[in-house]
């Protein structure tokens, strides 16, 4: 069984730092965003351009687990905090910590946004974001009796190396009801302990397009959407979402199918608000041969609205008051 534990455990090492035989670092494999189900709910987990869109001051915290059950599994925290502090501004931070086996993975990420209008009822955004990046391995992975003591790659891994990574990103919103994101991760990344690498850099995508349907009948808002992803060398993967929020935006219950070369999976969701305070809860199950040996994936995130700055206050009020004419 424990040799069985250090093969599994190695192949997330393998995962993380494989790349390195093609391309002398770790830029193509581990150098990759976080991975996570409630983005559609939290856009600014995945795109800078978000940061500060609605005008409303949050807080949020965020930890996902992994193929839970298996020893070693990934595991990821992430706090993060964005506002719009002036008008057509938005501002944030996000520190994200992960835990791989014995690998490591630890950013502070920057975000800046330019919220604009384009009409009464169309308004976009670009986006911005810098990240300080370190990766490491645990020192066990060096006194593991399995390891080779001369394996370089291993040994360079534990000393950790630091990366500056750059995001782009552009979100929109027309008509109240359709939305559109598209990011550029890691459209920069550079190895801040060796200028002279030379690493491939692969081709990084997200772009998210979805729709909000209301059903005042039945106290009901339905947001379907769409992911398509590229990340590093995985093929395309795509996630179709639905989202209900019932009860003026007090109950969440969520569903999403994935599917790709790599990735064919289903995820629940369900949460609650209670005044400024929002809970989610979802669960992954992947069709893969290797959820025989997990109990799926989890992912929790608590969220506290700090509030509005006075002009986004004045900005929402219009835009309702604009809304309620047009469905008359």
């Amino acid at each position: 069984m424990k040799k069985l534990i250090y093969i599994f455990r190695n192949i997330g090492v393998l995962v993380f730092f494989g790349s390195v035989l093609h391309a002398q670092d770790y830029a193509t494999s581990l150098k990759t965003p976080a991975v996570y189900t409630q983005y559609h709910i939290n856009p600014i987990l995945i795109n800078p351009a978000y940061t500060g869109f609605e005008g409303q001051s949050q807080i949020l915290f965020n930890f996902r687990n992994h193929w839970a059950g298996f020893d070693g599994s990934p595991k990821g925290l992430t706090l993060g905090i964005n506002g719009s502090p002036v008008n057509n501004m938005g501002l944030g931070g996000i520190i994200y910590s992960e835990k791989f086996g014995v690998a490591n993975r630890f950013s502070g990420q920057l975000n800046y946004a330019y919220n604009f209008k384009t009409g009464p009822d169309t308004k976009m955004s670009l986006g911005l974001s810098g990240s300080y990046i370190r990766y490491s391995l645990d020192n066990s992975a060096f006194t593991d009796p399995n390891h080779n003591q001369g394996d370089p790659v291993i040994n360079k891994a534990i000393d950790g190396e630091n990366y500056f990574a750059a995001d782009l990103g552009y979100w929109a919103e027309f008509a109240n009801k359709y939305r559109l994101g598209i990011t550029l991760p890691h459209v920069v990344l550079a190895n801040l302990g060796n200028t002279a690498s030379d690493s491939t850099k692969p081709f990084n995508l997200i772009a998210f397009l979805g729709a909000r349907w209301n059903v005042p009948s039945y106290r009901l808002v339905l947001e379907p959407s769409v992911c398509v992803r590229k990340i590093s060398d995985v093929p395309f993967g795509t996630d179709l979402n639905v989202l209900a929020k019932l009860l003026e935006d007090r109950l969440f219950l969520g569903f999403t199918y994935s599917f790709g070369p790599s990735d064919n999976r289903t995820s629940f969701l369900g949460g609650v608000r209670v005044n400024q305070f929002k809970f989610i809860y979802s669960y992954d199950q992947t069709y893969q041969t290797f959820q025989t040996f997990s109990r799926g994936s989890h992912e929790l995130t608590l969220s506290f609205d700090l509030g509005r700055s006075s002009k986004k206050m004045e900005d929402t009020k219009n835009m309702m008051e604009e809304k309620s004419m047009d469905q008359k």
